[in-house]
């Protein structure tokens, strides 16, 4: 139910600086567009402007499937310095011609499988606000 399709090597948005996650940190893409799946952000991650302005994450959801693009023993860019450090990025799905409720719900099943695989508290279980 993941597919791989990680930032190349060297890219500017992969620092390849260890991760030892303690916590998961869960966005939404706010990105409403038609299209603006799992997929078109995997593609975004690779692109020019991704790489421009450092941004990066391990998973993105949406209805159909669920996109790693970065190990998850490595940081991404995608909360404030400190949570890069520590957590684990994952961004759900927020397109019009989406169902944000099975997004929603995929989410939930990778959030359940992170938790158990790297010994993670719900406690620790965050939004972008945190």
């Amino acid at each position: 139910m993941i597919r791989q399709d990680f930032i190349p090597l060297g890219s500017s948005n992969r620092p390849g600086t260890r991760l030892n996650p303690t916590h998961i940190t869960v966005h939404e893409t706010d990105n409403t567009s038609k299209g603006a799946n799992a997929d078109a952000h995997a593609r975004y991650l690779k692109g020019p402007d991704a790489r421009r302005r450092s941004v990066s994450w391990h998973f993105t959801v949406d209805d159909k499937e669920i996109v790693q693009h970065l190990p998850t023993n490595e940081i991404g860019w995608h909360a404030g310095y400190k949570a890069n450090l520590c957590s684990i990025g994952v961004e759900i799905c927020v397109n019009s011609d989406g169902n944000f409720e099975k997004a929603k719900q995929n989410a939930q099943w990778l959030i359940r499988k992170l938790m158990e695989t790297h010994k993670i508290p719900i406690d620790n279980v965050v939004t972008h606000n945190y």
